[in-house]
């Protein structure tokens, strides 16, 4: 499929980003572009049934799930580091 090992690294990369300490927003673009990769090869496979291999649909999944929780754990941290609850 089309981009599903992008979507599989960007995803992967947007969660230890989303924890280094000023990378936050890093994470943020890396992970909403692993979701929009995800979400275009998750319609792209629906459309054309049997094309794609299923180890190609289930990397672009995994992308799509691992851009979820980074996206989430990235807009968790830059609340954090904005508001100064982690500044010591």
């Amino acid at each position: 499929m089309p981009l599903s090992t992008v979507a599989l690294v960007f995803g992967a990369l947007s969660l230890p980003l989303a924890f280094a300490r000023h990378l936050c927003s890093l994470a943020v673009v890396l992970a909403f572009y692993g979701l929009v990769f995800g979400l275009w090869g998750q319609r792209r496979a629906a459309r054309h049934l049997l094309r794609y291999t299923a180890k190609s649909v289930r990397r672009a999944q995994w992308g799509l799930r691992l851009s979820a929780v980074g996206l989430l754990a990235a807009l968790l941290m830059w609340a954090l580091w904005a508001s100064g609850a982690l500044l010591s």
